[in-house]
């Protein structure tokens, strides 16, 4: 990746932080209505888990598998994910926090249409 040496002179000693909606769901990001949730109990505990996939994957340094976890759950975290992983190394993620956001307006979609955005810790 061309300047990943400035880059990972510059985060050395820095505090690394990204923003991603790690989850989008519902008719608006191509989910059959039958396969689409709400984003009530059932709806964040799906979200919850896709994410939480997705921290293994990453925190087990699987690029490839991370690369295709952020294709099939619709993260916007993919490039950012992967970057932050190969500056820190070997990381382990919590979610601390999920919340959501209807996103049906935007894509003039019929609900459900919506974003999870998660607050996540990544320590060595």
């Amino acid at each position: 990746m061309p300047g990943i040496e400035e880059l990972q002179e510059i985060a050395r000693n820095a505090v690394i932080v990204s923003t991603a909606d790690p989850f989008h769901h519902g008719i608006g990001y191509g989910d059959t209505p039958e396969d689409s949730l709400p984003p009530d109990e059932r709806g964040m505990a799906r979200a919850h888990e896709r994410i939480s996939e997705g921290i293994a994957i990453l925190a087990r340094g699987d690029y490839w598998g991370y690369n295709q976890h952020c294709v099939s759950a619709k993260s916007d975290h993919r490039d950012a994910g992967q970057v932050c992983r190969y500056l820190r190394g070997p990381i382990n993620g919590r979610i601390l926090d999920l919340v959501y956001t209807d996103a049906g307006e935007l894509y003039h979609s019929p609900p459900p249409t919506w974003v999870a955005g998660a607050l996540i810790e990544w320590t060595p």
